[in-house]
């Protein structure tokens, strides 16, 4: 026992345990699922916070004032915006090299994790009521019967509602999104506080419809028999869900060693092994038949993120305005 204790205090101080201070912006279930799997696979005690609601500046602000090594599930907007700001700092992940070109962020500020689309559910019994069929197509949500009865998360949150808008805009042009902008305004369409208050309003039958992340929807539609979910191929999006390390994280190496296990193989495979099956991760992409049978052939932009971050307010107020 002595000798143990003489032979710890040649070698100095005892090493401090390792450590990785974890915000995250994904559900409860997909973080603790991410930092287990890693804690095991390293022996990292993963510190896990949640990014708090607000607004963006407001919620990058909290990121800048906090000391963390990492933030996981922001979306490519948040990310563009936050290495404007210079709150992230780049690191290009081991198995970078094999996502495409598109799904990458150039400088490597931060590293694109899973993709998802957009989704349409709607709730089957009110649709027979109405005599229609699931729509698969924005324009359906002009249907006279559907006034009133569309639901989606406030565009400022980002996500699959502002990805319906950005779409919709540089696909068909600025002059026909805001006519079709001003149409749907007509439907008085309900803006919710998040995605999963517009699924609930669908699921009980408040609503008709929700914009959702496919991902989601195919959830919902999974767990509840009157509940259908549809993509929409006239105008989707490529959702991007990624990681970065942040300015001045305490832990540099442990934050780099976490993206490197999330983009390798093992990480990979932790979403579709735990019954996460519509979030593709970006270094399966090019090979995921089954996402291609599933969607089918969409209409999907190459993001100007420049445009969508950047404008952001005078996009969402433009399109509301409109009449």
């Amino acid at each position: 026992m002595v000798i143990a204790v003489l032979v710890a205090g040649c070698g100095g101080r005892e090493e401090k345990p390792k450590e990785l201070a974890l915000c995250s912006s994904m559900s409860k279930n997909r973080t603790e699922l991410f930092a287990n799997a890693y804690s095991k696979a390293s022996g990292t005690k993963v510190r896990i916070s949640y990014l708090p609601g607000g607004t963006l500046q407001e919620r990058q602000d909290f990121l800048r004032k906090h000391k963390f090594d990492v933030w996981l599930g922001g979306t490519s907007e948040e990310y563009f915006l936050a290495e404007e700001q210079n709150i992230l700092q780049p690191y290009v992940a081991k198995d970078s090299y094999k996502v495409p070109a598109e799904l990458r962020n150039r400088t490597g500020q931060w590293t694109s994790l899973y993709l998802s689309y957009i989704a349409l559910l709607s709730n089957k019994n009110n649709l027979h009521a109405y005599g229609l069929y699931a729509p698969e197509s924005w324009d359906e949500l002009l249907d006279p019967q559907l006034k009133d009865e569309v639901a989606m998360a406030d565009f400022n949150l980002g996500g699959a509602s502002f990805g319906m808008l950005t779409s919709i805009w540089q696909l068909r042009g600025k002059a026909s999104a805001l006519a079709y902008a001003a149409k749907l305004n007509k439907q008085n369409p309900v803006y919710t506080s998040g995605f999963g208050e517009a699924v609930d309003m669908v699921y009980i039958g408040k609503k008709t419809v929700a914009v959702v992340p496919l991902d989601y929807a195919l959830l919902m539609e999974m767990r509840h028999s009157h509940l259908f979910a549809t993509v929409p191929k006239d105008a989707n999006r490529t959702m991007l869900t990624g990681v970065a390390i942040m300015q001045g994280a305490p832990n540099v190496q442990e934050a780099r060693k976490f993206i490197d296990y999330l983009m390798s193989d093992e990480g990979a495979k932790l979403l579709p092994d735990n019954g996460y099956h519509y979030m593709w991760h970006v270094k399966n992409y090019p090979n995921n038949v089954g996402r291609r049978e599933l969607i089918g052939n969409v209409q999907v932009p190459v993001d100007d993120l420049g445009w969508t971050s950047t404008y952001k307010n005078e996009i969402i107020r433009q399109w509301l305005e409109a009449k």
